[in-house]
């Protein structure tokens, strides 16, 4: 699995806002960041996730929708995943 929950993210903006350069703006990275990930997720599973408009934003391709429910799911079980074993390291705390 060469891809990251970073790329997903990245990927998951630019979808939702349909525009590289504002998932970009929001997130406080540069446009060739955004760009880049989505570009390595297309080339990672040799599928189109998005259409590019030239100054007019970006669109989902069929397979861009399909991804995009799977990276949403994804992102969401790795905050949970985080969520979830944050306080386990409390229970080492005590006297020596």
């Amino acid at each position: 699995m060469a891809f990251t929950l970073q790329q997903l993210r990245y990927f998951v903006a630019a979808a939702e806002l349909g525009s590289v350069t504002g998932a970009a703006r929001e997130l406080n990275i540069s446009q060739p960041s955004v760009s880049a990930a989505i570009r390595k997720l297309e080339d990672q599973f040799s599928a189109q996730l998005v259409l590019r408009h030239h100054a007019q934003g970006i669109s989902l391709t069929a397979a861009g929708r399909r991804f995009m429910s799977q990276a949403r799911s994804l992102i969401a079980q790795a905050q949970a995943l985080e969520s979830d074993t944050r306080g386990l390291g409390g229970d080492l705390g005590g006297n020596l």
